[in-house]
């Protein structure tokens, strides 16, 4: 039962359908990820992390019009996948918080709403550099300073938002406490890829993807009975 009060987190659950149909219309576009230069396995990926208009040249001259268009269409996609999986969570940290009698921990649902405008900003500033690049010339220059910032914004709140959740669900049951070291990983690997960025980036970046899914399990399987104390 979705609304079993012995599991009060589950309705979350739900969120897996939307973010599946998100993640599939986003992988139903086409893109050639072979050509993301080194060290990306994702053309995506590669965008996100430009720093100057060198790097946006490299990226895209290797790619057609059409080919750089449908980075367009994942990014539009992505507004939607956006909101679904911070929606999911603001109410994640929100009913944990409820459920654990902790109005700091539900004051934190604010997170959702920091890593959804860095995020936007983010897809923001890529559609404005895609579109700039195929008008020619270097009208897209000006974008590529602001990138960075929403785009480390975004991945460094969410491994860190995963991390603090981590220290939270390791006070619950056995499950639990195996699930939140995994939450802790994101953080881990985030230090180990501004040390050796080429080695750890995409790593990084699957973890994220790996932490939703741990949420996602933990929602669905945390019983109300299981012994918490924030």
């Amino acid at each position: 039962m979705i609304n079993n009060p012995n599991y009060p987190l589950r309705s979350l659950g739900l969120f897996i359908l939307p973010l599946v149909v998100c993640l599939g219309l986003m992988r139903s576009v086409s893109l050639p990820n072979e050509k993301a230069i080194p060290p990306y396995n994702s053309l995506i990926i590669a965008l996100e992390f430009v720093h100057s208009a060198v790097d946006v040249v490299n990226t895209l001259e290797v790619l057609d019009r059409e080919e750089i268009l449908g980075l367009d269409r994942v990014n539009y996609f992505d507004f939607v996948f956006m909101a679904v999986y911070c929606s999911f969570l603001s109410l994640f940290i929100y009913k944990l918080g409820a459920i654990s009698n902790q109005p700091l921990v539900k004051s934190m649902a604010w997170a959702g709403l920091l890593i959804f405008t860095s995020d936007l900003l983010e897809n923001i500033m890529m559609l404005n550099i895609t579109s700039g690049y195929l008008d020619g010339g270097m009208s897209f220059s000006p974008y590529t300073n602001f990138l960075p910032l929403f785009t480390w914004a975004k991945w460094g709140l969410l491994a860190a938002v995963f991390a603090w959740l981590g220290t939270l669900l390791i006070q619950k049951g056995p499950l639990s406490k195996v699930l939140s070291l995994i939450l802790f990983l994101p953080a881990i690997l985030l230090a180990l890829a501004v040390v050796d960025y080429s080695s750890w980036v995409n790593r990084f970046t699957t973890s994220i993807f790996l932490g939703f899914i741990i949420l996602l399990i933990f929602a669905v399987c945390y019983r109300k009975n299981e012994q918490y104390q924030a």
